[in-house]
């Protein structure tokens, strides 16, 4: 409802500064009322997502017996489903961290959305384990290595499991002061055990400080490890597997296209949280406002990279280039990359272009949507392009080699990873609370109303961290 000041119809906030509103007395009681507050819909949906899981790791065992343990071909959904959950789930921590390095003030009820997400990073590193015996060594091909020590394997295996590490990290430093919040519980024995790993938390000032620069230099390390490890799995599970591919570009925009994916999955995540998980009063339109433009500036990358990518050996002609051509772009996979040109380009550019979709809710999660749709449809087009049947001690191709379209236990594969994802984020958010209740504790702390003229205004201010 809107008020009159002095003759002059003044706006009521939006939706977000309900919680901005509340006290650290009730942040508290609401973030912890989320904790126990899981009901039907909540165990529903997690023994559906439990079935999926179980199902894609039959599926994976079925198909390997029968198609055997040492074909590469086989392992292509294997590998499809790894890249795109590190190009979704994997990047979705990264976008808390822009937030804190900026000391933006509207990421605060989607930090812990975003960082949720690091609670599954065990699949895709389950996945990497399966899928690092399927990638020859070094000797006799062109890789990035030049003969380093145990490349690729030990290298390729420090930086995912490295990041998996910092994920998890990251999830447990920034929970730590909301675990001492939900200490009380103990009283009553409902604390969980996650809750009595923050004992030492008291809340000094000197424990404050260590908390929020252990946040900043661990989202930071995570951000550079997310990179480095986008760059190698682009260039020893792709490049390197299809002979002749030479591309300074691709690597970067393996990783430009993942961070797209991690803000899509914070987009879609917030949207459900604000539907059907009690946080309408924490996300409103600054939120999702902010949050595509990031989408609509990742969107434009992406097609920058892609032309970049494919410019040069489009010029260049040679017999070999024609052929890369064909199996990335054209003939082999085309629908798969229209679709995701479409999807992560087209649809962000020509929604998101508009200032009323993107100040809304149900465009940025129309296009966020999209983009996780298209995200698939791309690593089917470069996994399965590279875990296709040929040869890959040639130093270019001579033929295209066969399209590996997905089976139904390839799909069963895929979905499985993805449910055994989302079933752990579920879980996490049973053990800590989403949004974070310091972070929006802080940021009550930091807002204050002024009357301006004929207006009230909020003024924000900026903490030294």
């Amino acid at each position: 409802m809107a008020t009159v000041t002095g003759g002059h119809h003044v706006p009521e906030p939006s939706p977000v500064t309900r919680a901005w509103d509340y006290t650290p007395g009730q942040l508290v009681r609401d973030g912890l009322q989320r904790l126990r507050a899981k009901g039907q819909w909540y165990r529903i949906s997690l023994i559906i997502l439990a079935i999926l899981t179980v199902i894609g790791i039959i599926a994976l065992i079925v198909q390997a017996i029968a198609s055997g343990w040492g074909d590469r071909e086989n392992w292509g959904y294997v590998a499809v489903a790894f890249g795109y959950i590190m190009s979704t789930v994997a990047a979705a921590p990264c976008v808390c961290v822009a937030g804190r390095l900026t000391r933006a003030h509207w990421r605060r009820p989607i930090d812990r959305i975003s960082e949720i997400w690091a609670a599954a990073m065990i699949v895709p590193a389950i996945l990497f384990l399966l899928l690092m015996w399927t990638v020859p060594n070094t000797h006799g091909r062109p890789t990035i290595w030049f003969g380093w020590w145990a490349a690729p394997y030990l290298w390729d295996a420090i930086l995912v499991l490295g990041l998996a590490f910092t994920g998890y990290a990251l999830l447990y430093v920034s929970s730590i002061p909301d675990l001492a919040i939900a200490r009380a519980q103990i009283e009553d024995g409902s604390a969980n055990w996650l809750t009595r790993k923050a004992e030492g938390f008291f809340g000094t000032q000197s424990q404050w400080r260590v908390i929020e620069r252990a946040v900043a230099y661990l989202g930071a390390f995570y951000v550079v490890m997310y990179i480095g490890t986008m760059t190698v799995i682009a260039a020893d599970f792709i490049m390197s597997l299809i002979p002749g591919y030479k591309s300074a570009i691709f690597p970067a925009y393996f990783a430009i296209s993942g961070f797209g994916g991690g803000v899509a999955v914070v987009v879609v995540t917030a949207s459900i949280m604000r539907l059907w998980g009690g946080a309408e009063d924490y996300l409103g339109r600054e939120q999702f406002f902010a949050l595509a433009k990031i989408q609509l500036a990742l969107g434009l990358l992406f097609a920058y990279f892609i032309w970049t990518d494919f410019v040069i050996p489009w010029y260049g002609r040679m017999p070999w280039e024609i052929l890369q051509i064909r199996l990335l772009y054209f003939d082999s996979y085309l629908w798969y990359f229209v679709a995701a040109f479409a999807l992560c380009f087209i649809s962000p550019l020509v929604l998101l272009m508009w200032t009323k979709l993107r100040r809304g809710r149900v465009g940025p999660f129309i296009v966020s949507s999209g983009v996780l749709i298209g995200l698939l449809a791309d690593r089917i087009r470069l996994f399965s392009s590279a875990f296709s049947d040929k040869d890959i001690t040639e130093d270019r191709l001579h033929a295209l080699p066969p399209v590996l379209h997905p089976g139904v236990l390839d799909w069963l594969i895929v979905i499985g990873a993805i449910a055994a994802c989302i079933a752990l984020v579920m879980l996490a958010m049973r053990l800590i609370p989403v949004p974070s209740i310091w972070e929006m504790t802080e940021g009550t702390r930091l807002r204050a109303r002024r009357r301006f003229h004929n207006v009230e205004v909020t003024i924000i201010g900026k903490p030294d961290y």
